[in-house]
């Protein structure tokens, strides 16, 4: 028999913490995030708040 255990972070986390930071995301900011903490969060150490909030952030950050 298999034991698995997972972990969902979703759209409503996001909104919780843009609102924490005190911005508004719009629907195509919040998947750009959720992309980018799929794509680079810390394995050894998952998803955490930190992990969010810095993805936020990158998404808010000025292409250069």
């Amino acid at each position: 028999m298999e034991y698995t255990i997972s972990i969902k972070w979703g759209d409503d986390d996001v909104r919780h913490q843009a609102s924490q930071m005190g911005v508004t995301l719009t629907d195509e900011q919040i998947i750009n995030v959720l992309n980018l903490v799929k794509n680079n969060h810390d394995a050894d150490y998952g998803v955490t708040w930190d992990t969010i909030e810095w993805a936020i952030e990158s998404e808010l950050r000025p292409a250069k």
